[in-house]
Order: structure tokens, then C-alpha cells, then sequence
């Protein structure tokens, strides 16, 4: 591996081409980036089914009220 000009942690795999970065805070920064985005695409996919849950509910509450009138 060649070190990259200008970059201090990064390096350069002359067979593959890779650029590989050996500072381990910029690996555990990106790893927790990844985390909380992963994450916040979680909590959104759980909120959009809570919503179409309370819209059911809601739906079923107007039957309920229209049959008893």
C-alpha cells in the first residue's frame, strides 16, 4: 500500500485500487454515522406504521359511531 499524497491516514492498494483509511476515529465516526442512519430510517419506517395504524383506528371509531346513530 502507497500512502496517498496530502492524507496522513489514508492509503492507496496499488492492486485493486483502493483507497483505505487507517485513522480509527474517522472509522468509528463513520461507523456511528452509519448507525444513527440506519436508525433513523428505522424510527421512520415505525412512525409511517403508527400513522396507518391511528388511521385504522380512526376509520374503524367512525363505523362505530355511524352504526350507533
Amino acid at each position: 500500500m502507497k500512502k496517498v499524497e496530502g492524507h496522513a491516514s489514508l492509503y492507496k492498494d496499488s492492486d485493486t485500487g483502493v483507497i483505505v483509511n487507517r485513522a480509527s476515529s474517522d472509522r468509528d465516526r463513520y461507523r456511528i454515522a452509519k448507525e444513527n442512519a440506519l436508525r433513523s430510517l428505522h424510527q421512520g419506517d415505525e412512525i409511517k406504521k403508527l400513522g396507518d395504524e391511528i388511521t385504522e383506528i380512526k376509520s374503524l371509531l367512525q363505523q362505530l359511531v355511524k352504526t350507533i346513530t
